[in-house]
């Protein structure tokens, strides 16, 4: 990476106060504005925008939702959108073998999802910050906050 990823940690302890007690956090790309968390979690998509709101825009970002899916941003949708792709929902973030896992994020107080993060094999968590960086996490509970509020629900996806 380019970028001084001393600097990069410092603004995430900010934003994600969590971070700073998760031995596993770790900066792992660069700035990227052509996919987001949404699009990460769902399919490891590096390429596209996943959001409800599709509209054009002329900022070179592909912007897409599930054909079928309600155009919303309450979490139920979002809850629909990962069921078009065969996730279900998960009792726990626990590491299970044989299956991928996401955690679905809810601004406090409202409906509305605001992120999504992904399990790796090996149980960390992964999360791409909007336009921002990828990061890892060692539990889903680490971005928990202001930013992004609190996780909702868990899912999970037989490999």
């Amino acid at each position: 990476m380019g970028e001084n990823v001393e600097l990069i940690k410092a603004q995430a302890f900010e934003t994600f106060p969590g971070l700073s007690n998760d031995d596993n956090f770790n900066v792992t790309s660069n700035k990227d504005i052509k996919y987001n968390c949404i699009a990460w979690a769902f399919g490891l998509y590096k390429d596209r925008w996943m959001q409800f709101d599709t509209k054009p825009r002329f900022d070179g970002v592909w912007y897409w939702w599930p054909k079928g899916v309600e155009v919303s941003p309450s979490v139920f949708a979002y809850i629909e959108a990962f069921k078009s792709r065969g996730f279900e929902l998960s009792e726990s973030c626990d590491l299970e073998a044989g299956f991928i896992k996401i955690a679905l994020y809810l601004e406090r107080g409202t409906e509305k999802c605001t992120h999504a993060s992904r399990q790796k094999l090996n149980g960390i968590w992964i999360s791409k910050l909007g336009s921002w960086h990828d990061i890892e996490h060692g539990t889903p509970f680490s971005i928990q906050g202001d930013a992004y509020g609190d996780v909702y629900c868990f899912m999970k996806l037989a490999r």
